[in-house]
């Protein structure tokens, strides 16, 4: 196939659907990274106002973490087993749930709870964006799709914490929840009305006993790597 003026070929191009469709998953994206580093600057005034200790307060995040962890083996069958907009739209509706219960949360112990919850959505919707871009781009077009992308996923964790620390000087921790609702909201109704992905569907079965060595094994990671700080550095017995 002859190539053009530029050296590519015409079928590498990045077409307007294409890119209409990274556009859409970018909302949910953006929504997650912005909350984990949102929180980050949180973490002070969430242990003030919940009266609670420094080793309590920080499980807001490494539950959260833990969460992520947990979900990621799962989310490459539930793709298989259910298709990738599906999965995307609960993943979405999990991270806004957990983000409104965040919102609401009455101690540290409920907040931690639905920080969970918050996890389970965030730690689906990295993974099936990978997983949704790829099944439309392609191997030819993937790359470049990625450099496209690049910029506008980067800046997210660099302004989080600009935007938490304006929230926290300006209004109540509880926005910087109430912040996703808007951008989960957005993100929903994009993805119902205008995704549309190329799916091929499996059936092949779980890995009970993969999923039961794999997640629980990546959460104690996740658990190692931040209590290190706190219990004595990694050759601590904990």
């Amino acid at each position: 196939m002859p190539e053009t003026a530029a050296g590519a070929n015409p079928s590498d191009r990045l077409d307007p659907a294409l890119l209409k469709l990274a556009g859409i998953v970018l909302v949910g994206a953006v929504a997650v990274q912005l909350d984990m580093t949102i929180i980050n600057v949180a973490i002070d005034t969430l242990g003030r106002d919940l009266h609670a200790g420094l080793s309590t307060i920080q499980w807001v995040s490494t539950g959260y973490l833990l969460a992520v962890a947990v979900m990621i083996p799962l989310t490459g069958w539930s793709v298989d087993r259910f298709g990738s907009k599906p999965m995307w739209m609960l993943s979405l509706a999990l991270f806004l749930g957990g983000s409104v219960l965040c919102g609401v949360a009455w101690s540290v112990g409920s907040l931690i709870v639905f920080r969970v919850v918050q996890g389970i959505g965030g730690g689906m919707m990295l993974p099936l964006l990978s997983t949704i871009l790829a099944q439309a781009a392609g191997p030819r077009r993937l790359g470049r799709l990625a450099a496209a992308i690049a910029v506008p996923a980067l800046v997210a964790p660099i302004v989080g914490p600009v935007i938490g620390g304006l929230i926290l000087d300006g209004l109540s921790w509880r926005w910087i929840f109430f912040i996703n609702v808007p951008v989960c909201t957005i993100g929903l109704l994009l993805a119902w009305r205008y995704m549309d992905v190329p799916t091929e569907r499996g059936e092949h079965p779980l890995d009970v006993l993969g999923l039961a060595l794999v997640s629980p094994g990546l959460a104690a990671i996740v658990y190692g790597f931040s209590e290190a700080g706190t219990r004595g550095g990694l050759e601590a017995p904990t």
